[in-house]
């Protein structure tokens, strides 16, 4: 062969290689897209979803809801009616648009309050869907509180991440700071598998921790979606 052959053939299989280096990298890429109109929302099976985040990453197309459902249960010590409330979050996925949504897993926090003050809800501000990895896999946050009381008391946190099939958390209370007193509160409990977590994953997760253990026990970031929107 021709050196100058040669040299033409070197290049273009060098450009070949780009090409499939750059759509190897193009299908890693992890993106969010637009979101999931309503009405296709309530073909899931999901009424009146608090939030949705829809996006893409190397598993496919996925959609992550998060929803509640507020009602009555009996309580099994004193056959009293109660009220009861069950966050949800729900994550979905398909291989490519023309496919149906299928639920991949569904994480649940039930509370039952016998007639004191009642306030569960996500911290919708700080819960959705990120790649800090950046490995092309989507990590996905939820965070809530539940506190079912009769005075000023810390409320129960839990803040969970899930990439893949492995799972993290922080669990613990918000921390009280009543006027000339012993703070309330403010306890934290990280899961064994935090601990051996990416750093990037540790971080993320104590960020999300710092940023709702000593809110107002009512306050559960809508306020901070609000001045978040255009």
């Amino acid at each position: 062969m021709h050196k100058r052959d040669e040299h033409r053939w070197f290049n273009a299989f060098l450009a070949f290689g780009s090409v499939l280096l750059l759509s190897a990298c193009e299908q890693k890429r992890f993106e969010t897209l637009d979101p999931i109109p309503g009405d296709q929302l309530e073909v899931l099976g999901i009424q009146a979803p608090i939030k949705s985040v829809h996006f893409r990453d190397r598993e496919g197309e996925g959609l992550l809801v998060l929803s509640r459902t507020d009602g009555q249960a009996t309580d099994a010590e004193t056959a009293q009616e109660v009220d009861k409330v069950v966050l949800r979050a729900t994550l979905f996925g398909r291989a490519d648009a023309a496919g149906a949504f299928k639920a991949r897993w569904q994480s649940e926090q039930e509370t039952s309050c016998p007639g004191l003050d009642l306030d569960v809800d996500f911290y919708t501000d700080v819960t959705g869907v990120t790649d800090l990895t950046e490995d092309g896999i989507a990590e996905v946050t939820v965070a809530s509180h539940a506190f079912c009381g009769g005075g000023i008391e810390p409320h129960a946190i839990v803040i969970e991440l899930r990439e893949g099939q492995a799972s993290y958390s922080i669990t613990g209370e918000s921390l009280i700071s009543p006027s000339g007193e012993d703070p309330i509160g403010g306890e934290r409990n990280d899961s064994a598998s935090l601990k051996e977590a990416p750093k990037a994953l540790r971080d993320h997760l104590d960020n999300v921790w710092q940023k709702v253990y000593q809110r107002p026990w009512s306050e559960t970031g809508a306020a901070a979606d609000d001045a978040e929107a255009p």
